[in-house]
């Protein structure tokens, strides 16, 4: 029988760090037989977790996923394949910053500032040495044999985003790894398109520099600036260490038009409405309030960073009328839709 990772005491299941990223990982575990249920044992984790870009998750709880996966699968570079899956949006808002970032270098830093907390473990640095561009992770030993998985998993990871994000595989030059090679090192040269050193001090990946300042294929100011206050947001730090109100609130972004339903929400996490509503009043809000809270946001940002009319806007954040999106404007903020035009808010 497989040795899954230990049970995970309560007290250390703190509200962390989204699941970000970890779609991929299921995925690729699912195409080999392995569940959810398998993936997630004894880590405190539910099933329904991994439909929610801001579910909080502990960095012990990751360890756990990841020793999981990496005993359950049938192929020992199981993390440069489920890596290689990854979408911007599976790295949620953040993701859609860095893509809509003016260049390469604007995304990668807001990367690095915004999404420690889904890889706390590697501390990713970024320097310039002449025309050589070096990624830096902290070397991290004391994570032991699961070290080269969670290596593997988020350098190819970033792999499949920056290349989303680029449009054009990074020019990598050299791959640096503080562990012994793995049985699948053949494999590192298909995957990041340069050779691998292993059994050095330090995780380094190194790039030509002249990338840096190559402009990002989605650049867009306006949807940038909206996803940088989207992530700047009281409302979403919070939601960030709530489940259940994160849930409805990452359903409300993917949504094209924020029009989620209680209903079609429920279906998603396999709970019934009633239960959604309960669990909701548990963390002290309502299924109305935070979708309002939402729309409110996405408003704000459409009004005060583009010329887009109001009727636009008010059909962006759901409303199929502009004098109801005007009406509900009021009763959130207090003030009309033309105050954040003019810039007397």
């Amino acid at each position: 029988m497989t040795q899954l990772a230990p049970p995970i005491a309560q007290a250390a299941v703190a509200p962390g760090a989204a699941m970000l990223g970890f779609s991929a990982l299921a995925a690729q575990l699912r195409s080999e037989g392995v569940t959810l249920s398998d993936l997630f044992a004894r880590t405190g984790l539910e099933p329904g977790d991994i439909d929610n870009a801001y579910a909080p998750m502990s960095q012990v709880q990751r360890m756990a996923v990841f020793a999981n996966a990496q005993k359950l699968s049938s192929g020992s570079d199981v993390a440069l394949r489920a890596g290689a899956r990854q979408r911007i949006g599976d790295f949620g808002i953040h993701g859609f910053a860095m893509a809509s970032s003016a260049t390469f270098r604007d995304g990668l830093e807001f990367g690095i500032a915004h999404m420690q907390p889904a890889m706390p473990f590697l501390q990713p640095t970024l320097r310039v040495q002449g025309n050589l561009a070096i990624l830096a992770c902290a070397p991290a030993e004391r994570f032991g044999a699961v070290l080269p998985f969670v290596a593997e998993f988020w350098r190819s990871s970033l792999n499949a985003l920056f290349h989303r994000v680029l449009e054009v595989p990074l020019p990598a030059r050299r791959l640096v790894c503080n562990y012994p090679a793995p049985a699948h090192w053949r494999s590192y040269a298909q995957v990041f398109g340069c050779t691998a050193e292993f059994g050095a001090d330090v995780l380094e990946w190194h790039f030509d520099a002249a990338i840096l300042d190559a402009a990002c294929a989605g650049a867009n100011s306006i949807t940038h600036e909206l996803c940088r206050r989207l992530c700047a947001a009281p409302a979403h730090g919070g939601y960030q260490a709530g489940g259940w109100p994160a849930r409805v609130r990452g359903a409300c972004l993917d949504d094209a038009r924020c029009m989620v339903s209680v209903a079609r929400l429920a279906e998603r996490l396999g709970v019934s409405v009633r239960t959604l509503h309960r669990r909701l009043a548990d963390e002290g809000v309502t299924f109305k309030r935070v979708v309002d809270e939402t729309r409110k946001e996405l408003a704000i940002g459409y009004l005060s960073n583009s010329n887009l009319p109001v009727v636009d806007i008010a059909e962006r954040v759901g409303f199929t009328e502009a004098t109801n999106f005007r009406k509900a404007f009021r009763r959130w903020t207090g003030k009309v839709p033309s105050d954040y035009r003019t810039g007397s808010a």
